[in-house]
């Protein structure tokens, strides 16, 4: 079992990571591991394209190598450019999780920043002629 959850857990990992630009502390905090453990989740993407050197299928070690185009070979560590047309697409991103709200509080809008401060500055006018009409009294 313990397997099993750790099996899923990866692939959340890897789902999160290559399917979306999100740094990697957010995504760790966001499973609930540390960094190095996500990143010893992470699995190198694998292309359609051999390695030059020795025709084995090249990956992406990192996001970064996916955005400059650099393929690694896992056997003979060779690295070769990879056009933006033989690279895989990004896997679709995984959905987030939504937090349940009570229908009262996700109907309310917070003011914008005038009717913020439109409140303050009444506020502040009502206090000033509540406190010279006590005064008179």
């Amino acid at each position: 079992m313990a397997d099993t959850n750790g099996g899923r857990l990866a692939a959340k990992a890897n789902q999160l990571y290559w399917g979306t630009s999100k740094a990697a502390g957010h995504l760790a905090e966001q499973l609930s591991v540390s960094r190095s453990k996500f990143y010893a989740l992470i699995e190198p993407l694998r292309l359609d394209v051999e390695c030059p050197e020795c025709g084995e299928p090249l990956t992406f070690s990192s996001r970064s190598d996916r955005e400059a185009g650099r393929g690694r070979c896992p056997e003979c560590g060779a690295v070769a450019e990879i056009a933006a047309d033989e690279a895989p697409a990004a896997p679709p991103p995984a959905p987030e999780p939504q937090p349940a709200a009570s229908p009262s509080i996700s109907r309310l809008t917070l003011p914008g920043r005038r009717e913020l401060w439109l409140s303050a500055i009444a506020g502040v006018a009502i206090g000033l002629l509540l406190t010279g009409w006590w005064r008179r009294r």
